[in-house]
């Protein structure tokens, strides 16, 4: 019994490490709230959850807080880049919806689905990238948009995850009310950690490469 709740009990360090992606979540929850802070709070959420696939530790609130200070200026102009174009998707589509017919309401559906494809992707390294290393957005962005073609696979991959949610509530909103719970508890937080461990052999092929 003395051993159930030992550390080194993998029951007890799942748990441990479930209870670190429930409270994250949360905190990216209640922090993107103010819709303006929603970028640091995206990004403070990459942070935790790199040190949780890392484990090495620094606490999920001092390492959240500490990530959302410290990023806050270019994750918030990412966030209202990411806002810009989104809006910009969405009236393109609806635009396409409303004035065009046939062959070349087909053909402007592919490229509003491309051009989504691609603003996901880039969001998708965009964050990892910021919360790894120290460069200004311009770089990030060029860096985002060479590693999307470079590892493309793992970009499609990401783009699946990232468009998953927004995929199930309006294709199928039934379903998602049926899952909203596990959204708000852990789902928010699952998607930057799935990321985190992706890009890890990436990141760690570019690092070794550059010594």
């Amino acid at each position: 019994m003395k051993n159930l709740f030992r550390w080194d009990n993998p029951l007890i360090q799942l748990l441990t490490a479930l209870a670190d992606v429930i409270l994250t979540n949360l905190l990216c929850l209640i922090c993107c709230l103010p819709v303006v802070t929603a970028g640091a709070s995206i990004a403070a959420t990459y942070k935790v959850m790199l040190n949780l696939s890392q484990d090495t530790g620094g606490g999920i609130w001092n390492t959240f807080f500490t990530a959302f200070r410290e990023n806050f200026k270019q994750a918030t102009a990412v966030w209202l880049i990411t806002l810009l174009v989104g809006a910009s998707l969405v009236c393109d589509y609806i635009l396409v919806q409303l004035y065009f017919q046939g062959g070349l309401h087909t053909a402007l559906l592919i490229v509003v689905a491309v051009l989504t494809f691609l603003a996901l992707a880039i969001l998708a390294y965009l964050y990892p990238l910021m919360i790894r290393y120290q460069n200004t957005l311009r770089e990030h962005l060029h860096n985002a948009m060479i590693l999307c073609i470079y590892k493309f696979p793992k970009t499609i991959l990401m783009v699946v995850l990232h468009a998953l949610p927004f995929a199930l509530a309006l294709l199928l909103p039934a379903a998602f009310l049926y899952t909203i719970l596990f959204w708000v508890l852990m789902g928010f937080a699952l998607i930057p950690l799935a990321d985190v461990i992706i890009l890890k052999p990436v990141f760690e092929e570019l690092e070794n490469t550059a010594k």
